[in-house]
């Protein structure tokens, strides 16, 4: 019996997936996040910590310049 074949956007899907966790355990994205945090804490915006992480997050993929679409598509 060989391997199962693994549909090529799943292949992708997962790599996202990886290079995204890596992300959100490095230190750079829990300091960046931390900071933004306070920062929008103090400006009393609503829902902090969830825009900062998503501002956060947004960053470093910028950064790293990590392919999100499906090639396929």
């Amino acid at each position: 019996m060989g391997l199962p074949v693994i549909h090529e956007y799943h292949h992708n899907l997962r790599k996202v997936v990886q290079q995204i966790s890596q992300i959100c355990l490095s230190e750079e994205f829990l300091a960046l996040a931390e900071e933004l945090e306070g920062f929008y804490a103090k400006t009393q915006a609503d829902h902090a910590s969830i825009v900062a992480f998503q501002d956060a997050l947004y960053a470093l993929i910028a950064q790293e310049e990590i392919e999100l679409r499906n090639p396929g598509a």
